[in-house]
């Protein structure tokens, strides 16, 4: 695995279609959306304590200390208190392991910073000092095995050194850990096992009033995956390289994913696309360099990316008749500067008895009609599925538009559709005219004008 060393660059601006960004609770009265208003990819800065996980799978018996004063051994589920803001310091024994900023998931990628070698040895050691030897049911260290870790253990250093180290042996037995220590294959291997699981622990969303990405993987673990698009039509790639060929415009996906590799900025994604309708915005068309990984609140995508060169000022004269600098050439022996961008998508917003939320026609199945309802009165369906009757004219596609919903008398109205791309197959050839929800609040009807009823299940949480 090679470990990128450049600078990060955050780039939070633009909305930005999903391959080109994997090339790259809400509360209310169950009235539906506010007017105005949107919401960006990135989770809402809470206030006050909460908890994370630490995650190979889940790590127990691993000392945490918070900034704000809560400090213990993560649990048998790799829960660990904190507040928001605070930085979190994890040590085994006399180790630190990494200090970082307190999330919802923290992993060795995370611990790791930039180190290719120290995340690797991390995960050898947390594994290495599972009790039963068995990371697939959880990693649990004996308080005898954590307390002989010494501050001397070098995490920087050679994988299979480590591994090899008298000191992490004596640790085992203090622990009483039998079996032999993880190779740094295994290690690896178990680490990618748990990828899609941590991937698919929310819906993904990225959106504002004019436009959504959204992405849904199976909780199952078999990476089956729905991704939908209402981004405008792009002629360019991620270094916004242009020409005259569309790269990515508004649709479904529909497939498998899964992860082939990671480093210190997540895991690399490949797939296996059934229905693709939206070219390159989805998660078929991933560039190599794209790393995904998640901290319980965002999706966190990452590429390395070409520095757009600073443009000498054009003089008056050139600005008039257009001749100046209108092309600038790079020497040979001029370096190429890159850096990393990063985007994000937030966990989908949920209103547990009011219309917000993500609903689907089938509970489990994902290849499905899905609803998203957004907070700022903006309505998305991803339907993979289409009209088959009419599949000419109604196939698998997008619908954004905007909606009002009054929760007293379950009216619902759908209307000023700006993206189209399932043709007769949703909401913009027959309406909306009511969403019944159901007093569990995870169950709902919609009924069209044309009196056809369609049971919904909600998916998010």
């Amino acid at each position: 695995m090679e470990f990128n060393q450049n600078k990060r660059a955050i780039s939070w601006a633009h909305l930005m279609p999903l391959a080109l960004a994997l090339s790259v609770a809400a509360c209310g009265n169950g009235s539906g959306p506010a007017t105005g208003g949107s919401s960006n990819g990135g989770g809402k800065t809470g206030t006050g304590p909460t908890a994370g996980k630490l995650l190979d799978t889940a790590v127990s018996g691993v000392g945490y200390a918070a900034s704000s004063g809560a400090a213990a051994n993560t649990d048998e589920n790799g829960i660990f208190k904190y507040s928001h803001g605070d930085t979190v310091e994890f040590r085994l024994g006399g180790l630190a392991l990494g200090k970082v900023k307190g999330a919802g998931i923290i992993t060795p990628m995370e611990l790791a910073g930039e180190s290719a070698n120290k995340l690797q040895n991390l995960l050898i050691l947390l594994q290495s000092l599972d009790i039963d030897g068995n990371p697939d049911n959880g990693i649990s260290i004996p308080p005898s095995a954590a307390a002989a870790v010494p501050a001397s253990i070098n995490l920087d250093s050679d994988p299979a050194a480590f591994a090899a180290s008298a000191e992490l042996q004596k640790a085992r037995e203090a622990g009483g850990v039998s079996g032999a220590v993880k190779t740094a294959d295994q290690a690896r291997a178990h680490f990618l096992s748990q990828g899609i699981p941590m991937l698919s622990s929310n819906i993904w969303v990225k959106h504002d009033d004019t436009s959504a990405s959204v992405i849904r993987i199976s909780t199952s673990g078999g990476g089956e995956y729905l991704n939908g698009e209402a981004t405008p039509d792009d002629s360019c790639d991620a270094n916004r390289v242009c020409g005259g060929k569309l790269v990515s415009k508004a649709g479904v996906e529909y497939g498998v994913a899964g992860v082939s590799e990671f480093d210190t900025r997540g895991f690399k994604f490949v797939s296996k696309p059934v229905i693709d309708t939206n070219l390159q915005a989805g998660l078929s068309n991933p560039r190599p360099t794209v790393r995904v990984r998640t901290d319980g609140s965002d999706l966190i995508n990452s590429d390395i990316v070409t520095v757009q060169r600073e443009k000498k000022q054009a003089s008056l004269f050139g600005e008039l008749f257009h001749i100046a600098g209108t092309l600038e050439i790079s020497s040979d022996k001029e370096p190429i500067k890159t850096e990393i961008k990063e985007s994000r998508y937030s966990a989908m917003e949920n209103e547990p008895k009011g219309i917000v939320g993500t609903w689907a026609a089938d509970r489990t199945n994902i290849k499905t009609q899905t609803y998203f309802f957004f907070s700022n009165g903006k309505f998305m369906m991803v339907d993979p599925i289409g009209n088959p009757e009419h599949a000419e004219n109604c196939g698998p596609g997008v619908e954004f538009a905007s909606y009002t919903y009054d929760a007293g008398s379950k009216a619902l109205s759908i209307k000023g559709f700006t993206y189209d791309t399932n043709g007769c197959a949703g909401f913009s050839e027959t309406g909306a005219s009511s969403f019944s929800l159901n007093p569990d609040g995870d169950t709902a009807t919609l009924e069209k004008q044309d009196k056809s009823k369609i049971s919904l299940y909600r998916v998010s949480k």
